[in-house]
């Protein structure tokens, strides 16, 4: 049990920032700016790693490869707090999409990803629509899983229900951009959380709403 309790500290303290895409980011101006933040910290990225069961083998191999994603950095906010518990039925999402999300001044976690190509190319350049919606997914669920290791302490499972994303303007390749992640509010079992994809004017490329549960197997008592 004290491992499962314990299994995000377990994972910080054995895995490190992989160095070489530490200097990749720490070499280009602006995504340098956000990895020397004080106010941020570099943390490993939890689903670059390939577990033993088998678990994240897609951000860990499939697109971790020169042609797809060759550089992710996480960096966490080091006063990271997470929104109190909301009363029952009052979590909603937004109702229109239509306007660009306002971002927390510092958001829960800001992902780095260097993206390459052709591998991850739908049209010529540009970045398929479904690996954005991937990106996302995956960045806002690693933002949740932080959260709720700071909050709960064990892991509990949590699963997508819903992921609302809006194509902006394409997302080219290659070239690097900044994922930002963080929490809207959480209602027992239930987050609900933002996500969206940046270049380096600070356009926002891709966002998305989604709404996370907590497997209800694992839900403590």
């Amino acid at each position: 049990m004290g491992e499962q309790t314990d299994f995000m500290s377990n994972f910080l303290k054995k895995n490190r920032v992989p160095e070489e895409s530490r200097r990749h980011f720490a070499s280009v101006e602006w995504t340098n700016k956000y990895l020397s933040d004080p106010l941020y910290k570099p943390i490993p990225t939890f689903s670059r790693v390939l577990k033993e069961s088998g678990e994240d083998h897609f951000f860990a191999r499939t697109v971790s490869t020169p042609a797809t994603i060759p550089h992710l950095v996480t960096l966490q906010l080091k006063n990271f707090e997470t929104p109190p518990e909301v009363p029952k039925g009052t979590l909603k999402g937004k109702e229109s999409q239509t306007a660009v999300t306002r971002v927390p001044e510092k958001p829960d976690c800001v992902m780095l990803l260097s993206l390459g190509r052709p591998g991850l190319d739908g049209h010529p350049r540009i970045i398929h629509g479904g690996m954005a919606c991937a990106i996302l997914d995956e960045m806002i669920g690693l933002c949740l899983m932080l959260h709720h290791q700071h909050i709960c302490g064990p892991r509990d499972s949590l699963f997508t229900v819903n992921l609302n994303v809006t194509f902006r303007a394409p997302v080219p390749t290659p070239g690097d951009v900044l994922v930002k992640t963080w929490v809207v509010a959480r209602e027992g079992r239930k987050w609900l959380a933002h996500g969206q994809i940046i270049d380096k004017d600070g356009v926002v490329l891709t966002e998305a709403e989604g709404l996370w549960v907590l497997a209800k197997r694992q839900e403590k008592l």
